[in-house]
């Protein structure tokens, strides 16, 4: 089922450049996304967890069977990524030098909001950002790849399909349900917060 991606492995374990630059190309970006909507990390962070994935693949190219699409392997290794980087930073103790203190005082008195940043519509993206995760993460995991990978990543429904192993019909009612539950949480979520119409 996932003939490309298995070709792709074997030669990148061939030592084939082209093919570790299609692969960090085609997998960076998106793992970048994967990575952002499942935490608060800044960029430099993101950047790390992404490249630590990246090479822990690369390392480990002869443990990838082909029982799944490539990128899910690949997120699979991100979130146990993730996971660590949270965990190392949960047991960090919050100490902050009077240095910093001082240097962080003086950056915030020098922050001015951009006119077409107003707080408020920051602030209301944020929380619908939020609301829209918090719905994702109640469903269940197959419904959330699916609306993931075709919302988050922008995959179209023939790649979704040879993602996940479905037939074309078989991904576009998994779409469909998806949807509708999506909406149907959305909308007991909404009655509680009053967060509005659903983006689906």
């Amino acid at each position: 089922m996932y003939e490309e991606d298995r070709a792709l492995v074997a030669r990148m374990r061939a030592g084939d450049q082209r093919a570790f630059d299609e692969f960090v190309n085609c997998s960076a970006p998106r793992l970048t996304a994967f990575v952002a909507r499942r935490s608060a990390l800044d960029t430099a962070s993101l950047e790390d967890v992404v490249q630590s994935a990246l090479i822990k693949a690369v390392r480990n190219l002869a443990s990838y069977r082909g029982e799944a699409a490539l990128f899910t392997w690949l997120t699979e290794i991100c979130r146990h990524e993730l996971i660590d980087v949270q965990r190392k930073a949960a047991r960090r103790p919050a100490q902050v030098s009077l240095e910093e203190t001082a240097t962080a005082r003086l950056a915030v008195a020098e922050l001015r909001v951009p006119e077409h940043e107003e707080p408020a519509a920051t602030l209301e993206a944020a929380t619908r950002a939020a609301a829209v995760m918090q719905v994702l993460a109640s469903l269940p995991e197959r419904y959330f790849r699916a609306l993931e990978a075709k919302y988050g990543d922008g995959l179209s429904v023939d790649e979704i399909a040879r993602e996940l192993g479905l037939t074309m019909i078989a991904t576009q009612s998994l779409l469909a349900r998806a949807r509708d539950a999506f909406r149907e949480r959305w909308l007991e979520i909404a009655d509680q917060t009053h967060t509005g119409a659903s983006p689906l």
